[in-house]
């Protein structure tokens, strides 16, 4: 029988997070390989297209697109990695989601919309399916790790995220700014690749490499190569050229009374999660799914109360 599932989907810059209804949360990197591959998770077939999302796609060894390879993939890439992601979950023969999707920009979620409305049977992990897609929400980046938290009266958030860090203040619930600056942990990876060439035979290093040893929360790049010196001073300059001026208006924001509240991958990065607590933020639990729990709440929310399905813009 088919069944609507509420469900909550961010496209990030460097992973993509879907949680439907009674499943697991799927994250994997935001990556979409064609080369030829059996039917891992993620392996979808569709409009006469074979490819792969995730982890898969880096494993080949071969070239992949990337997300964070240009700013308008979270919306032109949505359907492509949304597929992918349903194709690492158990196989059904019907989807029918309804999805509240998070986006670094509003302004994008008609486009979004379009990209992502519709009726599809693609071949999921080597199974037929009809999938059927409604976004019933479109919502600010960050918006969902908010919701259902009570928040202070004063509130200041920082989301390291893979291409942004997005600075957001509210006062009694209300969202008063929302800043995105181009300096998230792609800034660092890049300059870590860089400047690793002595230890990697002068070749720069394979950022989605570095990446993946940074999320598994050590610096061991290779069997043989450990970037943790490299990492470290990269760490610092990152830190001193990029990030201080954003962590310096949080810190003058608590210092006017608001609370200071950290989200995104980032905050997970080795080391870096010490000195924000140091520096009197709270890590919000599960930095890096706390979004899409949030996402897959409203809509959870928004069904129970009927509510029609065209989107709203929060």
């Amino acid at each position: 029988m088919q069944k609507i599932f509420p469900a909550g989907f961010d496209n990030g810059y460097g992973s993509l997070k879907l949680l439907v209804d009674g499943f697991e949360v799927v994250r994997a990197p935001s990556y979409i390989s064609t080369a030829e591959m059996e039917n891992v998770p993620g392996r979808v077939v569709f409009n006469g297209t074979a490819y792969t999302v995730g982890e898969s796609a880096f494993r080949t060894g071969n070239y992949f697109d990337r997300n964070a390879d240009n700013n308008q993939n979270k919306v032109n890439n949505a359907l492509l990695t949304l597929l992918g992601a349903l194709a690492h979950l158990p196989h059904r023969k019907a989807w029918h989601l309804k999805l509240v999707v998070s986006l670094h920009d509003v302004d994008l979620a008609d486009e979004l919309q379009k990209v992502l409305n519709g009726e599809y049977q693609p071949i999921l992990a080597g199974k037929q399916s009809d999938v059927k897609i409604e976004v019933i929400k479109v919502v600010l980046e960050g918006m969902g790790a908010l919701f259902g938290h009570k928040l202070p009266k004063k509130l200041t958030i920082l989301d390291f995220g893979n291409g942004t860090t997005l600075y957001s203040r509210y006062n009694q619930g209300k969202r008063e700014v929302h800043t995105a600056y181009p300096i998230g942990v792609e800034v660092l990876i890049d300059d870590i690749s860089q400047k690793m060439k002595h230890l990697n035979g002068g070749k720069i290093g394979d950022v989605s490499k570095i990446r993946f040893c940074l999320e598994m929360g050590h610096t061991k790049y290779s069997r043989d190569i450990d970037i943790k010196d490299v990492y470290s001073a990269c760490l610092k300059d990152w830190y001193e050229k990029y990030l201080k001026k954003v962590v310096n208006l949080t810190l003058d924001a608590k210092h006017q009374g608001d609370e200071i509240w950290a989200i995104g991958g980032g905050c997970l990065l080795p080391g870096f999660k010490k000195l924000l607590e140091k520096n009197g933020f709270k890590i919000l639990d599960n930095p890096v799914e706390a979004n899409v729990f949030g996402l897959l709440s409203m809509a959870k929310t928004i069904l129970s109360k009927n509510s029609p399905t065209t989107s709203r813009k929060l």
